[in-house]
């Protein structure tokens, strides 16, 4: 679907597709992902829509927020893999990794998002700049 060129019908373009994509009332980050794909725009720009909707993003896919956040207890238990560590420090701006960073090093390393997020949480490194400005 290709995204309407007048702005108001793109915004009530996205909304619909938001509003047929929530699950339990919230939008998950991968299909707010697949919804900025399919519509041809910036993840921020679902990201905004939905909040501006009164929209909360669910399950992050860096594990920063959601159902399959890490508990604390599973974090102290994880082994850190050193090539994902060398990587997340090497990717840091003021302390941080920025979510887009995340990704590439996941891509980057063959490894899942998730892994690279709880890596970083395990070293006490935030992730930040989430792309769909959730934070």
């Amino acid at each position: 679907m290709a995204t309407p060129a007048n702005s108001k019908d793109a915004g009530r373009a996205m909304a619909k597709e938001i509003t047929a994509s929530l699950v339990e009332g919230r939008l998950p980050c991968p299909i707010a992902f697949r919804t900025a794909k399919k519509l041809d725009v910036i993840p921020m720009a679902v990201g905004n829509k939905a909040d501006d909707m009164g929209i909360k993003i669910s399950n992050c896919q860096l594990g920063c927020f959601g159902k399959e956040k890490a508990t604390h207890e599973e974090l102290a238990d994880m082994q850190v893999s050193p090539a994902i560590a060398e990587a997340v420090h090497g990717s840091l701006v003021s302390s941080k990794i920025p979510c887009k960073t995340a990704w590439g090093v996941a891509q980057e390393l063959k490894v899942s998002r998730r892994k690279v997020g709880d890596t970083a949480s395990k070293l006490d490194i935030r992730v930040s700049d989430c792309q769909l400005g959730c934070f």
